[in-house]
């Protein structure tokens, strides 16, 4: 287990090679992606390809917050191909997973995470699932762990006197803005000449945002029986 309180470490054995990952899940947007000039490549300035729904200003934003965190990640995966077999561990301060794992999976689960507490306001909107993140989890808990936090949100909307969105309006409006920015972010990646693991495990991560927009739009009927314990059994993913 992680001996940090806001420390989730991830642990990638690749043959003899291991790299690791401390993830500072208590992470504030104030002040933290302020950065001298020339410290990152090109591609990571906030102006280029920006995102369409980022509301940062280079004036007080010179990179973009979610590409310093993949810059870091793209460097430490040279060379290695996205179905390449590795052990994972992943350390939180409770408890410890492991898993034999592809490396486009593994990078899948932490990107994730990453995103979530780069200081990226969009995607930062999903902070709540970092602090309770469960590594490699299936979309069927993914999608549970969204509506429930989302719902827990509404719960604290209505009780300090706003007006709750039980219907998750709002939660359809985020992961549809999401499928734009994984549209818009890949532009960045693509400016770089790197192998795909990073670039699958973007695609799974930004997948599911559509496949879960469709889902409430239906009123989460396919999965009605399953999130009721009407059934034990997920819907095939």
């Amino acid at each position: 287990m992680s001996s940090e309180s806001n420390i989730i470490r991830y642990i990638f054995k690749l043959g003899e090679q291991e790299i690791r990952y401390d993830i500072d899940i208590g992470f504030q947007l104030s002040g933290q992606t302020e950065s001298e000039p020339g410290q990152y490549p090109d591609w990571t300035l906030l102006d280029n390809n920006k995102c369409a729904c980022c509301p940062l200003s280079s004036e007080a934003h010179r990179y973009c917050p979610a590409a310093i965190r993949m810059h870091k990640v793209l460097e430490e995966f040279k060379g290695h191909g996205s179905i390449q077999e590795l052990e994972l561990r992943v350390e939180s301060p409770r408890r410890s997973y492991e898993a034999k794992c592809d490396l486009q999976s593994g990078l899948n689960s932490m990107l994730g995470l990453q995103m979530a507490t780069s200081g990226c306001p969009v995607v930062g909107q999903l902070r709540s699932m970092a602090t309770f993140h469960v590594p490699y989890s299936s979309f069927a808990e993914t999608l549970y762990r969204a509506v429930s936090a989302y719902l827990t949100k509404q719960y604290f909307v209505q009780k300090n006197g706003g007006t709750p969105d039980w219907e998750l309006k709002g939660l359809q409006k985020f992961y549809t803005q999401l499928e734009g920015l994984n549209e818009d972010f890949s532009h960045r990646i693509q400016e770089i000449d790197q192998n795909d693991a990073i670039s699958n495990a973007m695609v799974m991560f930004f997948a599911a945002s559509v496949v879960v927009a469709s889902l409430i739009e239906d009123g989460l009927i396919e999965y009605e029986d399953f999130f009721t314990g009407q059934s034990s059994i997920p819907p095939e993913e």
